[in-house]
């Protein structure tokens, strides 16, 4: 590695994940999403290269799109011309489908013969399941992820990585995610 050695590096992933926590009962798998991601890795720690990151992700299922815009960092490394490594931390801006406010006569409490779905009570109160309107909501969370990427070519390799989740919803709710992803990974030696 040159001491002034600089990479950018994009990233493509379809990735999958499963929910720890699961209030509204809308089964273990998360939405499958896709991630598209660019790092500009220029500072040396060691062998290692770190530098911001900025990705875009988005996911739909039976409940609707999800977005999320997700600015972090990265840290890589290449070890041979075969084999690299890279792990991350994002925090993720994440538009989703959320419940819409509803009059308090329109409310019905869970248990109730009319009531649908698996609401979670939160602070005393309800919060409707996202299936009662469309109402954009934003959740902020945070993630974290290590991988390996397989060169096939000087400047591309398949990658595949781990992944937690951790999403703060609606209510003060916390959802965790623990998943997975594969890519392609286009990485670009930016010479002195």
């Amino acid at each position: 590695m040159h001491p002034s050695e600089r990479h950018i590096l994009v990233r493509t992933q379809f990735g999958m994940g499963a929910r720890l926590r699961d209030p509204f009962s809308y089964g273990v798998l998360s939405p499958p999403s896709v991630l598209v991601q660019g790092t500009y890795a220029f500072l040396h720690l060691g062998k290692f290269l770190l530098g911001p990151s900025l990705g875009l992700q988005g996911g739909i299922d039976a409940n609707g799109a999800q977005i999320a815009v997700q600015p972090g960092v990265q840290i890589y490394r290449r070890f041979t011309d075969l084999v690299g490594a890279h792990a991350r931390v994002d925090v993720p801006l994440l538009i989703t489908r959320g419940a819409c406010q509803r009059s308090p006569g329109l409310m019905v409490p869970p248990g109730s013969p009319q009531w649908v779905g698996n609401g979670i009570a939160a602070n005393r109160g309800v919060v409707y399941p996202p299936g009662w309107g469309y109402c954009p909501e934003l959740s902020v969370g945070f993630e974290v992820a290590a991988g390996a990427a397989f060169y096939v070519r000087s400047g591309l390799a398949v990658t595949a990585e781990a992944i937690f989740d951790l999403y703060l919803g609606n209510g003060g709710s916390i959802y965790p995610v623990i998943g997975g992803g594969v890519g392609i990974l286009v990485d670009y030696e930016v010479l002195p």
